[in-house]
């Protein structure tokens, strides 16, 4: 109910502003027929219009390059702390399946065949490998 009422609200909103573009322009046409005759004022009135649609455009790409450029740069920041937790964490459980693998050699090898088994058996274990391994 609630995503019915926030598009009918946007739906509202977005005619309104089409309706309000549309006088703005028959305000601008009706300047311009001050100043020129009505075909060049229709002329006059399409070119600044297009004009100031264009420097929407381009004040556009330039406010997404920043924005994307700043998510980049925090994205880098906490990226570094991340990559250092993972490694040592990595590191830290490398260590320990090493040592258990050392230890017991006999049933780390029941374990991995036990855990193979499982996944070539299971396609429900299977897919969800693959989504953890795509991430």
């Amino acid at each position: 109910m609630r995503i019915a009422i926030m598009a009918a609200a946007l739906l509202v909103a977005a005619v309104g502003i089409g309706a309000t573009a549309v006088f703005l322009c028959l305000a601008l046409y009706s300047a311009l027929l001050t100043l020129l005759s009505a075909p060049l004022a229709a002329l006059a009135a399409a070119g600044l219009v297009f004009a100031l649609s264009l420097l929407v455009i381009f004040l556009g790409g330039v406010l997404g390059n920043v924005l994307a450029r700043r998510a980049r740069r925090a994205r880098a920041k906490r990226g570094g702390a991340a990559f250092a937790f993972s490694a040592e964490l990595g590191r830290i459980l490398g260590e320990d399946a090493q040592k258990f693998v050392a230890d017991k050699p006999l049933l780390a090898l029941v374990v991995a065949l036990a855990g193979g088994f499982a996944v070539g058996a299971s396609p429900r274990l299977r897919s969800l490998l693959q989504t953890l391994l795509k991430y």
